[in-house]
């Protein structure tokens, strides 16, 4: 079987209610067919071991970005490490063939509901990721597409149990959607 390696892009894993569940929920699935790098672990000081992802990246037939929008574009530490990782000779370039035809997907969750990205005040999420899809494209990835989950925050002392019922609800209900599409993909 192939190998689903996931960048978890999280600048507080530990604070987030969705992303985590996430995580989980493909973890427990796909068990060792899995490897998810939690980045914000990894690197907090955003001193990304370059070696090591690309070495992710190489052995991986799957990869999965797993990230919360923020201010309408990726976490800081995921652009650091797209510019640190996918590097000429590598992703690109001159011998930077190392992940064409691997499949890329997108899973970004938002604090905000669906209706807030209709194209108008706010781009819709499909516009959002063009610079990550455009990107993968350009190093030989085959895009998979964007699977956003809408509605995602849950702030403890500001929402209720209810609320966070629905949140942790809604974040399962995204993992078992992303792990028919990851599983589809395998």
């Amino acid at each position: 079987m192939s190998k689903i390696l996931v960048i978890s892009a999280h600048q507080d894993l530990n604070q987030s209610v969705s992303n985590q569940l996430i995580l989980k929920e493909l973890e427990n699935h796909f068990g060792d067919k899995i490897s998810v790098r939690r980045l914000s672990d990894l690197y907090p000081d955003f001193k990304i071991d370059v070696p090591a992802e690309q070495n992710a990246l190489v052995q991986a037939d799957v990869v999965l970005f797993q990230y919360p929008t923020f201010w309408f574009n990726t976490p800081a530490i995921l652009k650091k490490w797209l510019d640190d990782v996918w590097l000429y000779g590598f992703a690109y370039g001159e011998g930077g063939d190392k992940l064409h035809g691997k499949k890329l997907l997108v899973s970004t969750s938002t604090g905000s509901q669906e209706g807030t990205y209709n194209g108008e005040i706010v781009a819709k999420i499909e516009d959002l990721v063009k610079p990550v899809k455009h990107s993968a494209l350009y190093s030989g990835f085959e895009w998979q597409g964007v699977y956003p989950l809408y509605g995602a925050l849950y702030i403890a002392g500001v929402h209720n149990d209810e609320h966070l019922a629905q949140v942790q609800n809604n974040a399962k209900a995204h993992a078992k959607t992303l792990i028919e599409k990851l599983e589809s993909l395998v």
